[in-house]
């Protein structure tokens, strides 16, 4: 069994309720005021919302615990700031012109760090707090799915049949359907963890409903991540039974060979959902954009994360590079892809912790990364400013397991 301890399990729903709240601006723009997000005003309430988290958690940290600050994770949190302050005077002395925000969110990135990496070193949360989390990640994943399929009823009935996977576009509440994919991926890995841990029917249930919605978003990454975690995940899970891992590989190449084999299936998902004739969307293009951008500026320090976007967005290209890694390395150059390499190792030490400790979520975690690694070649996503893609990748992949592994830190 596992040794509990104390633990501040509380936490684990304040940052779900930071989710939330960062998510509200899309709310808005989606179902209140529909193109309200290609504003300023969206960027400025996407703000508040930021400050509004930093502040709900700053006020449980005080109220719950003397804080200190780790020397080396604060040192982290001032040059990640410092680095990305350089950028922008670097690339204001050679003429490009700055995106106003960039600004704002160099202390932006100090104060993410400061407030989900640097505090939360002090606190923890147990077995149950976890599974408070993702619950309360998979019902809010649930809503949205159980939304899509009411809203996008009749669509949804005949995708088989749609010609043109472009013309459908089945987002539940969310601005596109690779965001609503996105955060399907995350219920995904939740609702793995509280099956293994529960063993309930209605997660089952829940696997059936996201996966309709995740097949519905027609969205090759997403599909391609969730793929790669289950895979993972059970070869893992399994590691001690190559009987039933020789099963899994049967079972799936048992799969492929049955889509093969009937040609209906076999044209929907080359056409409709691999799109061979369209390759990588117009990705290519815009990395290329991008080694351009990195070719007239500087590779080391990159040019600033908003200004890049902005950049990019003049050239009629949508505000995002749909790559992580290029995103990263326009936006702060090679010294800010290596201080988002040094958080990942520094998390993913923490899963090797909780792996030694809980094989299952031990596990979950290592194939949720791999996954992870795996999606950011393909679309973008960052951790340490102001938006709800921000919150979430932050939350889910960093505070949390470092939360769950301080938990084994104190035994």
């Amino acid at each position: 069994m596992l040794l509990e301890v104390k633990s501040d399990d509380k936490l684990g729903l304040i940052l779900f309720y930071c989710i939330l709240i960062s998510f509200s601006p899309i709310l808005v723009s989606t179902m209140l005021i529909p193109g309200f997000n290609k504003g300023g005003i969206f960027t400025i309430l996407v703000g508040s919302m930021f400050f509004i988290q930093a502040i709900l958690l700053l006020v449980y940290f005080i109220t719950h615990k003397k804080i200190f600050f780790n020397k080396g994770l604060f040192l982290f949190a001032w040059i990640f700031m410092t680095s990305q302050a350089i950028t922008l005077f670097v690339s204001a002395l050679t003429g490009i012109q700055i995106n106003n925000f960039d600004y704002i969110n160099v202390f932006v990135r100090f104060i993410s760090i400061l407030l989900f990496v640097c505090i939360p070193s002090q606190f923890s949360v147990s077995r149950k707090g976890l599974e408070k989390f993702m619950f309360s990640i998979l019902i809010l994943g649930l809503i949205a799915c159980v939304y899509n399929m009411i809203v996008n009823f009749n669509g949804i009935l005949g995708i088989a049949n749609i010609n043109n996977p472009y013309a459908v576009n089945f987002k539940s509440f969310f601005t596109n359907r690779n965001s609503f994919g996105q955060f399907l991926f995350f219920c995904v890995i939740a609702n793995t963890y509280l099956y293994i841990t529960k063993k309930s029917i209605f997660y089952w249930v829940s696997y059936l409903i996201l996966g309709i919605n995740v097949f519905a978003t027609l969205s090759r990454t997403v599909t391609a991540s969730v793929c790669i975690f289950i895979l993972i995940f059970f070869l893992l899970y399994f590691r001690k039974k190559v009987l039933t891992q020789i099963m899994i590989f049967i079972s799936v190449i048992f799969l492929f060979f049955i889509f093969y084999s009937n040609p209906q299936v076999n044209n929907f998902i080359v056409n409709i959902f691999m799109r061979e004739e369209t390759g990588t969307s117009g990705r290519s293009a815009i990395w290329e954009t991008g080694f351009q951008i990195l070719n007239q500026s500087s590779w080391t320090f990159g040019i600033g994360y908003l200004t890049s976007t902005s950049w990019i967005e003049t050239m009629g290209f949508p505000n995002e590079f749909h790559n992580f890694y290029i995103e990263t390395l326009v936006g702060g150059g090679f010294i800010d892809l290596l201080l988002h390499l040094i958080i990942f190792i520094f998390i993913l030490n923490k899963v090797m912790t909780i792996y030694k400790n809980d094989k299952i979520t031990g596990s979950i975690y290592f194939a949720a990364f791999l996954a992870l690694l795996f999606y950011l070649f393909f679309e973008s996503a960052s951790f340490v400013s102001m938006g709800y893609v921000d919150s979430i990748f932050r939350i889910f992949f960093i505070t949390i397991p470092l939360l769950y592994a301080n938990n084994f830190n104190k035994n």
